[in-house]
């Protein structure tokens, strides 16, 4: 009898423990996410679901985009491919407020040409239902990769290296100033642009939502 009570009792104490570790396990961290269809004033109708979600120090979503009557234009003019499939990998978030970027690669596309090329998406919660005051809004963008294989030098000079240096500038008083790197990443990001400097698209109540989750 006693060993049944004490098995009972320490049943009893594990369980809260097992009942709060699910919490922990599926705790995703801030996130930003939406499935909705918009429009941008031409009468035709685009397709958009993401979802980005940041845990520890690593972001991982994907955004699909469908623009059913999109045509791409180049130099030439415009292409004879009608509609535009982009799928994209996120590998950054950031949240300021009720605004999320996104930001990734182009991992598939009807267009080969975009395959490879930086995307950021961002977006702007601005709750849910008809009562509220404005419209979630949204804006994109694909970016061009940096250029590469080439190296500015002083053609009268065979042992300038000049422009392969890299260095830290910090304030010597300061020894928790982390310093300004001399060459920044030309790699577009999330931390490329400020989230005010972007011009949003509306989206009509009823197409879809956009939720914001710090």
């Amino acid at each position: 009898m006693k060993r049944i009570a004490l098995a009972s009792l320490l049943v009893l104490l594990l369980l809260p423990a097992l009942w709060q570790r699910p919490a922990n396990a599926f705790d995703s961290g801030p996130s930003a996410n939406g499935d909705f269809q918009f429009s941008v004033g031409d009468g035709n109708t685009r397709y958009l679901q993401f979802d980005a979600r940041t845990q520890g120090d690593q972001t991982r979503g994907t955004m699909t985009f469908n623009d059913p009557a999109g045509t791409v234009g180049d130099e030439n003019g415009p292409s004879s491919t009608t509609g535009i499939q982009v799928t994209a990998n996120f590998d950054c978030l950031r949240i300021e407020g009720n605004r999320a970027v996104m930001g990734g690669a182009i991992s598939s596309s009807n267009i080969l040409a975009a395959i490879g090329h930086r995307v950021l998406l961002v977006v702007e919660d601005n709750g849910e239902g008809v009562g509220t005051i404005a419209p979630d809004r949204l804006t994109w963008g694909i970016y061009n990769l940096p250029a590469t294989g080439w190296t500015p030098k002083d053609s009268e000079r065979d042992d300038d290296n000049g422009a392969s240096l890299r260095w830290i500038a910090t304030d010597f008083e300061r020894p928790e100033d982390l310093g300004i790197p001399s060459h920044s990443s030309g790699i577009v990001g999330c931390q490329s642009f400020s989230l005010s400097s972007y011009a949003f698209v509306d989206v009509e109540h009823g197409g879809g939502n956009i939720q914001i989750r710090p």
